[in-house]
């Protein structure tokens, strides 16, 4: 076998073991703590702070009440640029303390970018957001997609990774005002385990070894 066929073999190999994309969901928030282990949490504080100006929001952010660190550090959350009360970390709703909200669901949804990447993250919401589609991106591996719908009450939605690779998410609420709606944002954790990571050792030596073998096919007489 020819030293790039083994080369490129090794590649589709170290390519598999990576890949993420395989999530496992959460409706219970004690049992999602217990898979994930431990996380940052984000309660968006006790009060509301709106607008957000520059539809940016992370630990940087300061405006009004609201002071740098206030926000957790290691993610950012954003919207499309609007008008008026667009994007808020608002008060009420049936929510304990603040919450983050966007009006206007025809242009507003919201993504959250992780950094570093993740293995999990969970959230709650309530009517505000009944019915909401969610996309789940990954540094490697195909998006994952999804649909929740029937939300009457308070609820907790968790998803993990086979590793820490999620690297944002995008929530898109179908209510007739809310865009979306979220509270007590959980991220971090660890993944669910289904899926390996090569040590860097390994590869090395899986490298030494194909190219071992098509040196010594090479050296054999004809």
């Amino acid at each position: 076998m020819k030293l790039r066929t083994l080369m490129a073999l090794a590649c589709l190999i170290l390519s598999t073991n990576v890949s993420a994309g395989l999530i496992t969901t959460f409706t219970d928030r004690t049992v999602f703590d217990a898979a994930v282990g431990a996380t940052t949490f984000e309660d968006f504080t006790s009060s509301a702070h709106f607008p957000i100006p520059g539809g940016s929001l992370s630990s940087t952010s300061s405006f009004g009440t609201l002071s740098a660190g206030d926000i957790q550090a290691g993610v950012t959350y954003t919207t499309p640029l609007g008008s008026g009360n667009y994007f808020n970390i608002d008060a009420g709703g049936g929510f304990t303390g603040g919450f983050l909200d966007g009006f206007n669901p025809s242009d507003r949804d919201l993504t959250i970018t992780y950094d570093p990447l993740i293995a999990a993250f969970g959230f709650d919401t309530n009517s505000l957001m009944p019915d909401f589609d969610i996309t789940i991106n990954f540094m490697s591996g195909q998006s994952y997609d999804a649909n929740f719908t029937g939300i009457s009450s308070m609820q907790f939605f968790g998803f993990q990774s086979d590793i820490a690779d999620i690297q944002s998410v995008l929530i898109s609420g179908n209510n007739s005002f809310f865009g979306f709606a979220i509270d007590d944002h959980s991220f971090g954790g660890t993944g669910n385990g289904s899926v390996s990571v090569p040590e860097p050792s390994s590869i090395v030596l899986l490298g030494l070894g194909l190219a071992g073998i098509a040196f010594s096919r090479k050296k054999k007489p004809a």
